[in-house]
């Protein structure tokens, strides 16, 4: 009875081990000739953030999000669902979808604008289940820009400049990575 037990404990032990490597993800993602950290490998939502060296998730500039949806299924209705999500939750924010590519592109920032945040998002189905989201996000805050008027310009001078760029580099850097 006693072996009996062992080898249930060591079969048990070997099914948790294993269930538990699939959710591992890469420690770091190479994006924009930077390398982003992952801050949270322990995360039990399927949400991983990954950072810049010397930054963390209370105080960053730019990062990278990997999400698992494991209930959503369609890569174009999650993108709309989500700039939809965006208009919603943020009056004001500019919000671009792109349906086709399922990606949204968008402009937003907290009800207290201390910062204004340029993101841009695909949507690609999973290894496994679900879809998985790829997203990157850029800062500009406003104690360190002059205030308010400044990080908006900021911002939108960014996304104007930048959001082709970003949303190429992104819709061809997400293959790669995977959630689960």
């Amino acid at each position: 009875m006693n072996k009996i037990l062992k080898a249930g404990l060591i079969i048990l032990n070997i099914l948790t081990f294993t269930q538990a490597a699939v959710f591992a993800q890469v420690d770091q993602i190479k994006f924009d000739k930077q390398t982003y950290k992952l801050s949270n490998p322990d995360s039990k939502t399927k949400n991983f953030d990954y950072l810049l060296k010397d930054e963390n998730i209370g105080n960053w500039h730019t990062k990278i999000q990997l999400t698992n949806f494991p209930d959503l299924t369609n890569a174009t209705e999650a993108a709309a669902e989500f700039a939809h999500k965006i208009q919603e939750e943020t009056k004001g924010a500019s919000v671009l979808l792109y349906p086709d590519a399922a990606m949204v592109g968008y402009l937003n920032y907290p009800a207290d604008k201390e910062y204004y945040e340029y993101n841009t998002a695909v949507y690609q189905p999973a290894k496994t289940k679900g879809l998985d989201r790829f997203l990157y996000a850029k800062r500009f805050y406003a104690s360190e820009l002059g205030g308010q008027e400044e990080a908006r310009k900021k911002a939108i001078d960014f996304a104007e400049k930048n959001n082709k760029k970003y949303m190429e580099m992104v819709n061809k850097e997400a293959p790669k990575y995977k959630v689960d």
